[in-house]
């Protein structure tokens, strides 16, 4: 069913009201109308602005606890907790494990490696999604290079040289870096 029904449409008209987490300092979310509406609109060029929703909250009190029942056809992804075990299952920071991430054509998120080293399952529901893997061994300054001019050198000073989006990462690094046989 969440093929079908799981399109920034669909899931508006089934929880358009609800708060959704979109990396919001508040902790309140917003309402996904406003998400989904900010998706939708037509802008030119990269999306590197446009909210995304990364939503961990499925209890009943939350709003989105029917969204788990698009999954109950699929046992091996709606039989529970799958950090019961390992590290993370005691440890008081451990993450959660099932996770809503709704974005517009064209976002994406920052180069990152798993905190807790899990492997990941992942559903594209809609639309594609791009991977780039690279060797562990990779240095990290290779893959986040420092900026070039007046805001590279102040961003070094920061502590931030490397390049922060997904879509500067994409259209600015990765093509050198391919160049290299690199991010496969």
């Amino acid at each position: 069913p969440a093929r079908k029904t799981w399109s920034f449409e669909g899931l508006r008209a089934r929880i358009g009201q609800v708060p959704v987490d979109c990396g919001s300092i508040s902790g309140e979310g917003l309402p996904f109308f406003v998400v989904a509406h900010n998706a939708l609109r037509s802008s030119p060029g990269r999306h590197d602005l446009k909210l995304a929703v990364f939503d961990a909250g499925f209890s009943e009190a939350s709003g989105k606890a029917s969204l788990l029942q698009d999954w109950l056809p699929l046992p091996l992804l709606s039989a529970g907790d799958i950090f019961a075990a390992g590290a993370a299952a005691t440890h008081p920071d451990r993450p959660d494990y099932r996770w809503l991430l709704a974005a517009p054509p064209g976002s994406g998120s920052p180069l990152h490696q798993d905190p807790w080293g899990y492997a990941s399952w992942n559903a594209t529901l809609v639309g594609t999604k791009l991977w780039v893997l690279f060797p562990p061994a990779t240095a990290r300054e290779k893959l986040l290079p420092p900026r070039e001019g007046f805001f590279g050198r102040l961003y070094g000073l920061v502590g931030q040289a490397g390049f922060c989006s997904a879509a500067e990462f994409m259209d600015e690094v990765l093509p050198s870096l391919r160049a290299a046989e690199l991010g496969h």
